[in-house]
């Protein structure tokens, strides 16, 4: 078992590493990484130590072939204690600065100072059991000898828990659902993790130095090593294994699919909109020349009807009509081009109730009878370009009115509300409509997919709308809501305090 998680973590981190190279994805890369080489040192170091019994081999080898296989690998004592020292001191490190980067204290004005007093213990227990200082310096059978195990195992386990309380203050503090579920699973990662590093975390890197010290050699360690276990051990040591191995390989593949499925999707949308911004501009024209043409039809048909008496008022609304969707159409191609035409994006921090401002009045020039409830707190700010940011959150009032009519609830209003959640802003709008399948989910965001009529809607909508919001340098997501409707969460880069 514990032959397979280490080969996962292994696995794991350079795959994650390989994904996205972020400052998250190379902090959760260093913690698989960093406990990858502290079990492998443990298990090289219990294959050559043996004296288990063949169940405890089952457990962490799978057989006794593999143990043997171990045993005869030609590494010294001060390698292998060295590679003991670096997991077991870096692990805890690496797992708190992941901690503090999602914590809310690494916006703190001394969050630099918390990062060098993190260094401290790390750093003095790495030099303490280096193996020609702790040789030289760490005389055998010696309090001093006890005082840097208790030392380096104190520590680290308090760096274990403190990381483990500042991801569960966090969590408790997201309210968002979704900001809650893509943060738990990384917490659920991080907490399997912990737990197999606390099950053999025990392992004193001196033992390894002085492994033929008799006295010290039983008296740290591993306790499960200490003596033959009976079958409950046997089976809370298996069942200890198989529940943190499984949670920490499955959490880490979540969170590895999580990336890459992010990325897949970028990725498949970026052509899509490449695509579209390449031959949308020839589409505008076609059609636009074509409407023109129709236009100058229209002029000669109402020229030649002026002259006829029959039915001539008649004739005349059927070209009123005519005219009147031909302005419209040359309406919706100039704003077509407009929205695949390259774009320049200012931002400035601007005030959210002066966006609420805008994105009504917007609204409301196109649904007069429309319903919004506002909750957006007017003092906090984000960096943002007033007038595309605006006409971004105008969108999705309209869509979600339409959505509300959709579903035969006029009377209830569109709800717009904003969420302060760790690094980010989040305007939330809310409908009551009747949801968004899981089908149309896929491709909601797509140029030019509509599940609405396609003679007055194009499709570019919320395609238009995601533009702006990745050129604010946030997200748009889309959830659908327990009591019915959906909710568009637009996530944008937290401004100030």
């Amino acid at each position: 078992m514990l032959l397979v998680l280490v080969a996962g973590l292994l696995a794991g981190s350079l795959l994650v590493l390989l994904i996205k190279r972020t400052r998250e994805t190379l902090l959760m890369s260093a913690v698989c990484l960093t406990l990858t080489i502290f079990l492998a040192g443990v298990m090289i170091l219990i294959s050559k130590q043996g004296g288990i019994s063949r169940e405890l081999e089952r457990v962490l080898f799978f057989s006794h072939a593999v143990r043997v296989w171990l045993q005869y690998r030609f590494i010294t004592l001060n390698q292998l204690g060295l590679v003991v020292s670096v997991g077991r001191h870096l692990f805890p490190l690496c797992l708190l600065e992941m901690s503090l980067y999602y914590s809310r204290l690494s916006a703190a004005a001394n969050a630099r100072r918390l990062h060098w007093l993190a260094l401290l213990c790390p750093a003095a227990s790495l030099t303490a059991y280096w193996p020609g200082f702790y040789r030289g310096l760490i005389p055998p059978d010696s309090g001093l000898q006890a005082a840097l195990y208790y030392f380096s195992y104190l520590w680290a386990a308090g760096y274990v828990v403190l990381a483990l309380l500042l991801l569960a203050l966090e969590l408790r503090a997201i309210r968002t659902p979704f900001c809650r579920r893509q943060f738990g699973k990384t917490a659920l990662c991080l907490l399997a993790l912990s737990a197999l590093y606390l099950l053999y975390c025990g392992q004193d890197p001196g033992q390894i130095y002085r492994f033929y010290s008799y006295d010290y050699l039983w008296i740290r360690g591993a306790g499960y090593l200490q003596y033959t276990l009976s079958v409950g051990g046997y089976v809370l040591l298996t069942a200890g294994n198989v529940i943190c191995g499984a949670l920490a390989l499955a959490s880490l593949l979540m969170y590895t699919q999580d990336t890459l499925t992010a990325r897949e999707r970028e990725t498949g949308l970026e052509r899509r909109f490449d695509v579209a911004r390449s031959g949308a501009s020839v589409f505008v024209h076609s059609i636009k020349n074509q409407l023109l043409a129709n236009r100058v039809l229209h002029k000669r048909i109402r020229g030649e009807l002026q002259r006829e008496a029959p039915d001539l008022e008649k004739l005349r609304q059927y070209v009123d009509s005519l005219s009147q969707n031909n302005e419209q159409l040359i309406t919706r191609s100039e704003e077509l081009y407009r929205t695949v035409k390259s774009k320049s994006v200012r931002l400035f921090p601007i005030s959210l109730d002066r966006l609420e401002r805008v994105a009504l009045d917007r609204f409301a020039r196109k649904h007069p009878e429309g319903l919004v409830e506002s909750r957006l707190d007017g003092d906090i700010q984000v960096l943002a370009d007033e007038n595309y940011l605006s006409e971004a959150l105008y969108n999705l009032l309209a869509n979600a009115w339409e959505a509300n009519l959709e579903a035969g609830r006029s009377d209830r209003p569109v709800l717009l509300v904003c969420h302060q959640e760790r690094f980010y802003t989040i305007l939330e709008v809310r409908d009551q409509g009747p949801g968004i399948s899981p089908a149309a989910r896929k491709h909601i965001f797509e140029p030019f997919y509509s599940s609405k009529n396609a003679n007055f809607n194009w499709g570019m909508g919320l395609y238009h709308t995601r533009t702006i919001v990745r050129s604010h340098l946030g997200s748009l997501r889309v959830e659908n809501n327990p009591g019915g409707g959906a909710s568009f969460l637009v996530v944008l880069p937290r401004y100030g305090g």
